[in-house]
């Protein structure tokens, strides 16, 4: 009970920010910040330097390719869009979003399917 209590005054903490403000501001885990001189698990060096300066980075095989078209295909299908008709593209939203800013940027809102775990 005195969790669920913590949980929902950290839910009413962040009112103003939309959509799931969870993610945004209660990670226990912080982003590395290569202050401690550890080498990276993933990327190298250069491919470090690549996202400080530009923001983004490729990892090549992430995920694989598989489940990247399983994914793809899930997308234009619960956003009732055909991939081959660029007709269906730009439909506007079936339900309203809260997060404005994110109409017509190519953002669907889905969040809990398996696809994506």
């Amino acid at each position: 009970m005195q969790k669920d209590a913590k949980l929902e005054m950290a839910n009413k903490a962040h009112e103003e920010i939309p959509g799931n403000p969870s993610t945004a501001t209660s990670s226990s885990q912080k982003l590395n910040d290569r202050s401690n001189g550890q080498p990276l698990r993933v990327l190298s060096e250069e491919d470090w330097k690549f996202w400080v300066y530009n923001g983004y980075i490729i990892v090549k095989n992430a995920v694989p390719k598989a489940q990247a078209k399983a994914t793809a295909n899930f997308i234009w299908e619960f956003d009732e869009k055909d991939p081959n008709d660029p007709q269906t593209w730009y439909a506007p939203p079936r339900a309203e979003m809260k997060m404005k800013e994110l109409t017509g940027t190519g953002m669907v809102e889905v969040y809990n399917h398996q696809h994506l775990w």
